[in-house]
């Protein structure tokens, strides 16, 4: 469309239509401030000062006719909305910045439910709470909707690690995560009938999520959150946080007094600003001094901690940070090193579109995520990563700081560091330490490799018996086949004495036991931990094949060649030993330890029942 028009977009700073369009251009391309949603869309903060942040803006009525004259207004609106169906969020509110016609259809509620429901998957959703529309609620939780959307994520914590299930409450209009817990609710042991030196350990595994507890919880913006300034309004850890609205920012950012527009049209009026104003509630007789900028350099939006409340202790913090995707010479140094591969995450074992830096196991180095690792602008988010610190506070008296060198007396003159330490309390009775501080990195899982095929049936997220360890959680996946190589079902043929129930059973069979097999720690424990491989058969056709279990109680399951991934305390020492696999069904599998005399179950977890807040 050509540039023939001039908008007044929301705070009135005018914008052509080619420059509203240019935002939505190209999604890796936009870069937005640290205030704003997406390049076109109204800001949040006009919000209670008065102005209409939804209503479109009209184009001059010199050039009214010029816009009835393009082709596209001219469309039928069915049309028209089929098209913008197809466009992004950000290209979608670029649209809606270029004239009044294509705002109605740009902000039509379908369209943004849409693309509500495309993150959302396992919900229908159909409220838009605690917003109006769905434009407002896309908003809301821009650019988080990559949470819901892929929903399994795994951390680095430790050497146990997590398995976080993420998902969207529309009761509450949030996006919550709690983590994946399982516990054997029967256990007992009998001797396996083929080998009486080998013990079978029962296992009947019920998984839950830990409500009590959760990981992740952004809840919408709450519209009505604003004073009457039309300022922000944030409380975190008993801290209340005043977030300026754009005009305090612009005349702030032009050196004039906060609460005085630089626009005013009415001198007596300036003059009544300049000769007094008020700050934090203290009267001030004369200008405020012009104080030099500040060098230190902002953080945008993208960057910055967004604190999250995690449950009713309220010593306990815990803020979510974006994480920015390594680039490929930064991953080429990495990502051959031994264990623990350069604390990249995910961990080269699991195919990943890109990784991110994660912490270190060592605790005091956790703590240190450098800025370089966090993105800067939209386009460097990655939406397979995230992170999350955690944190507690101790009250600690002024006394208790004051006998620390004292005997349990207080000194009869302070020194300077006391009196110093005394003015971090105002009220001079007690000081915050920071103490247990965390950064854990959350990495996601292709769905394709957790999702089972009529090929590629034991494809799955597994929990399984780990003895002593508890219950952990498994990626069990099966590679596609060798494309130069491709499996034709159609080349097996039937016998001349074979009944038409065994031929079919033996084709299925053929076309489900091919190839090898993995299965990959999500959470581990203190010898093999998280990300690492706890088993594997290299070919669970003809290839590894050992033969049909005769004796109970694996009567008619079929047992291939596997290996078993043990290791000292530490991840020291770890080596393969030989195992024997157990296919007992697409939903539960066996391993044979040989060397420790033991078979331990596997089971599959059904994800999308978590999926749904009860």
């Amino acid at each position: 469309m050509a540039s023939w028009f001039t908008f007044d977009w929301g705070d009135g700073e005018p914008y052509s239509d080619s420059e509203a369009s240019s935002h939505g251009k190209d999604d890796n391309n936009l870069d937005t401030d640290s205030t704003g949603f997406l390049a076109s869309l109204p800001d949040p903060e006009d919000k209670g000062k008065g102005k209409e942040i939804d209503t479109p803006l009209s184009p001059s009525p010199s050039t009214t006719s010029d816009a009835v004259e393009s082709p596209f207004i001219l469309l039928p609106a069915e049309l028209v909305y089929a098209i913008l169906s197809y466009l992004s969020p950000t290209d979608l509110s670029a649209v809606s910045a270029t004239c009044r016609t294509l705002y109605n259809h740009a902000t039509s509620d379908h369209l943004w439910q849409a693309l509500v429901q495309d993150n959302v998957p396992g919900v229908r959703v159909k409220s838009p709470y605690p917003h109006d529309n769905f434009r407002d609620l896309y908003q809301a939780h821009d650019p988080h909707w990559f949470l819901t959307k892929h929903r399994i994520w795994f951390s680095d914590s430790n050497f146990t690690g997590r398995l976080v299930v993420v998902r969207y409450d529309q009761r509450r209009g949030c996006i919550e995560g709690y983590q994946l817990v399982a516990v054997s609710t029967k256990r007992s042991t009998q001797t396996w009938e083929a080998d009486e030196q080998v013990t079978i350990h029962s296992f009947e595994p019920h998984v839950q999520l830990h409500l009590d507890k959760p990981i992740i919880d952004l809840p919408a913006t709450d519209p009505e959150e604003y004073d009457e300034a039309g300022n922000e309004i944030q409380t975190f850890g008993g801290i209340t946080t005043i977030k300026l609205s754009r005009e305090r920012r612009r005349s702030k950012a032009g050196n004039t007094q906060p609460g005085i527009s630089s626009s005013s049209s009415d001198p007596s009026e300036e003059a009544a600003g300049s000769a007094g104003s008020s700050c934090r509630g203290i009267e001030v007789s004369a200008p405020l001094p012009i104080k030099p900028p500040k060098t230190r350099r902002r953080i945008n939006r993208f960057e910055a901690e967004i604190p999250m409340k995690i449950g009713s202790v309220e010593s306990m913090y815990s803020t979510f940070m974006h994480a920015r995707p390594l680039t490929a010479g930064e991953l080429a140094e990495r990502i051959d090193l031994p264990f623990p591969y350069g604390n990249i995450w995910p961990p080269p074992v699991i195919p990943s579109p890109h990784r991110v830096q994660g912490a270190s196991l060592h605790r005091f180095e956790s703590r240190l995520i450098h800025p370089e690792t966090r993105p800067t602008s939209r386009r460097d988010i990655s939406d397979c990563a995230f992170r999350v610190r955690k944190w507690l506070t101790m009250q600690v008296p002024q006394s208790s700081t004051y006998n620390i060198n004292a005997g349990g007396h207080a000194p009869p003159e302070e020194s300077p560091l006391e009196r110093a330490m005394a003015g971090v309390a105002a009220n001079r009775r007690s000081m915050r330490l920071h103490i247990g501080e965390e950064v854990s990195t959350y990495a996601t899982l292709d769905p394709k490799l957790y999702t089972p095929t009529k090929e590629k049936p034991f494809r799955g997220i597994w929990v399984g018996d780990y003895s002593g360890h508890g219950c952990e959680f498994l990626l069990v996946t099966q590679p596609d086949d060798d494309p130069d190589d491709p499996f034709d079902l159609d080349l097996i043929q039937r016998g001349t004495n074979e009944s038409e129930e065994d031929f079919e059973k033996r084709r299925y069979e053929e076309m489900i036991y091919r190839g090898s097999l993995e299965a990959i720690k999500l959470s581990g424990d203190p010898n093999v931990p998280r990300g690492e491989i706890t088993f594997r058969s290299s070919d669970i056709g003809n290839g590894g094949y050992i033969g049909t279990c005769r004796d109970a109680p694996f009567n008619g399951v079929r047992m291939v060649r596997s290996e078993g991934h043990i290791a000292s305390t530490g991840f020291i020492q770890d080596k393969f030993i030989e195992s024997q696999l157990l296919m007992i069904s697409p939903n539960r599998l066996a391993q044979h330890w040989i060397e420790w005399g033991h078979i331990s179950f596997f089971e599959r977890v059904d994800i999308d029942q978590f999926l749904v807040p009860a």
